[in-house]
């Protein structure tokens, strides 16, 4: 049987309960500042104001009080009261003239307000007196005569106060327990009782006054939090606006550069004879508008990826001179096709970066300084920064041409998606005008910051900073994007089985035409049950995400691959959702985002044969 708790707790802070409840006693009576400090500022600003010519009006109640109760016991106790209620209030009066309310500012704004609602102290003391300098010993009238009066008074007084919790209780405290003891002294029972009914008046006073306090603090809190929120939501549909006409302008760029290969890929089909061969230019030509679209179609998920959130990132140690020898093997010839001498200084540099990204971000930038210098030096270079921003050891890259440079008024424009300086025609051979908005977001996501130095006819610096970072215990292989597909790979070696499922008859017949021109056995399935006529295993599954009829090409391939259909799979999707790319790789397959080109075919395809 539990025993059950001691009637009256200990009121010391030692115990749970009674520390419990002194807490709730102190957070209910004792007024801290506020989180907010607009608030506390907004307050004493009101303070200010609200109670400048107070002193005024309390003035007039003080002289009738003190006037009224000279004239009925003619005490002269009345006129010390007199001299020091007027003199108080003439005090505060100036006092109050004096500060400026605009010149409270937020940081002291507490403590200002503190102070001034602590100055209550000095009117509340004097009311106090009155019951002593001039009380009306034995006439039963004239003790409730000023018993209500000053109550009356009083009571009034502290709810005006009320939001000021501090300058209420300076006021009302000393006024009531004053008038209660005085009564509670003198002969009698009815001036007890008065005495008792001062001290239960100061009481409810204080308490409906804290409601009001907190009622009212709430309210200014509600109002700063609600303009807080409107700023916020008008800040946000300012971006939401300023987001849509970017988003107008890039959709608006990206319709003329999806259609041009588009229509040009469809006037090289119009002109197939099937009577004879396409000449070898067309071939090329097609291929190159192919290309074309491929281009901008991944430039556009890389930006949609980037500007959701949900581009892939692994920050870990890189080498820097493994990647400046893969540049060094991309640019050379192109640069020197150009007469351009590309300089890249080997370094020591190791920093925390992702390598795909990096190498992404340095290709871009050394692309870009190529094809804007018509003649001198493209240089890649990093450097230890001598002084880091947040005492971080770090490194700087910079790639830096002797170019046509750009002007002040274009600086802040050139990481825009599809901006480009000189190339308002959209020439597609000077590029898309998504490579710096790719460099940039790209950057973000790694923690640093693309910076730009520039000058007409002189050239220009592009560099970022990244974090230095321990040397690994072997330097990762730096992925480095590969230049166009081509027909120098050799992708008839080693011809395995490939079982396509797509539900696209028009897309399952051109992976035919490719993979059996490669050399491989290559069986056709719209659906799973199609895939399951086929005898044999496959080394090689590649199965659309989609099927016909709402069935899901991961299922498919996975029912398919556990009855022993296929070694491996491949997913290949039009759809761009983070939600696809995690399903699969939950999976544990590769995914390959369509148009699939024929590297990434030839990786897969490769990748099955060590599997």
């Amino acid at each position: 049987m539990s025993s059950s708790p001691p009637p009256f707790p200990s009121l010391s802070p030692e115990t749970p309960l009674s520390a419990s409840l002194w807490q709730r006693l102190r957070g209910y009576w004792v007024e801290a500042p506020n989180p907010n400090p607009l608030v506390d500022q907004s307050l004493a600003r009101a303070y200010i104001v609200d109670t400048r010519d107070t002193p005024l009006s309390a003035a007039m109640t003080a002289a009738v009080f003190w006037g009224l109760f000279l004239v009925l016991t003619g005490d002269r106790g009345t006129l010390v009261w007199a001299v020091l209620v007027h003199a108080m209030q003439w005090n505060m009066h100036r006092h109050l003239h004096r500060v400026d309310p605009q010149a409270i500012d937020a940081a002291s704004a507490a403590r200002t307000r503190r102070r001034l609602e602590l100055r209550m102290l000095f009117p509340g003391l004097v009311w106090a007196l009155a019951p002593w300098l001039f009380f009306p010993h034995g006439d039963l009238a004239y003790i409730l005569l000023m018993y209500f009066f000053v109550s009356g008074t009083t009571g009034v007084i502290i709810a005006a106060l009320a939001q000021w919790w501090l300058a209420a209780m300076c006021f009302g405290v000393p006024v009531f327990l004053s008038l209660a003891l005085r009564l509670v002294l003198e002969p009698g029972s009815v001036p007890v009782i008065m005495g008792c009914l001062a001290v239960s008046q100061l009481l409810a006073s204080l308490h409906y006054a804290r409601k009001q306090n907190r009622l009212i603090v709430r309210s200014i809190e509600n109002g700063f939090e609600n303009a807080r929120l409107a700023e916020a939501l008008s800040s946000q549909l300012d971006h939401v606006a300023r987001m849509a006409a970017q988003r107008a302008r890039i959709f608006a760029a990206a319709n003329h550069d999806l259609r041009q290969p588009m229509h040009a890929l469809a006037i090289f089909v119009d002109a197939l004879d099937t009577r004879s061969a396409p000449s070898a230019d067309n071939l090329r030509f097609m291929r190159d508008s192919v290309d074309a679209l491929r281009g901008s179609i991944d430039a556009l998920l890389d930006i949609a990826q980037l500007d959701g959130g949900v581009a892939p990132v692994r920050l870990e140690p890189l080498r820097l001179d493994a990647l400046f020898q893969s540049l060094d093997g991309r640019f050379a010839a192109l640069a020197d096709a150009k007469g351009l001498a590309l300089r890249i200084r080997p370094t020591e540099a190791v920093v925390r970066a992702d390598a795909r990204m990096l190498a992404r971000v340095l290709g871009n930038l050394v692309d870009n300084a190529i094809k804007y210098t018509p003649e001198g030096t493209v240089f890649v270079l990093a450097r230890r920064v001598q002084r880091p921003a947040n005492g971080v050891p770090a490194w700087r890259i910079e790639v830096r041409d002797s170019g046509v440079g750009i002007e002040a008024q274009h600086r802040e424009h050139v990481f825009e998606e599809f901006f480009q300086v000189d190339n308002p025609g959209r020439d597609r051979s000077r590029g898309l005008g998504l490579g710096l908005s790719l460099v940039a977001g790209m950057a973000q996501v790694m923690g640093s910051r693309i910076e730009v130095r520039s000058a007409p006819a002189r050239g220009s610096t592009f560099s970022l900073v990244l974090e230095e970072a321990s040397a690994p215990q072997e330097a990762p292989e730096t992925e480095v994007p590969a230049g166009p597909a081509g027909s120098g790979s050799d992708p008839t070696t080693s011809a395995i089985r490939i079982l396509v499922l797509d539900d696209e008859q028009p897309v399952r017949e051109a992976m035919r035409s490719l993979l059996a021109g490669w050399g491989h056995e290559v069986a056709l399935a719209a659906n799973p049950r199609e895939a399951l006529q086929h005898g044999g295993v496959f080394d090689l599954m590649l199965s659309d995400l989609r099927l016909g009829s709402g069935l899901s090409g991961l299922a498919a391939a996975q029912a398919l691959q556990a009855v022993g259909k296929a070694r491996n799979v491949v997913i290949l999707t039009g759809e761009t959702a983070h939600a696809n790319r995690v399903e699969v790789e939950r999976a544990g397959y590769a995914l390959i985002y369509k148009p699939a080109d024929a590297r990434a075919l030839h990786g897969a395809i490769a990748a099955s044969r060590s599997g």
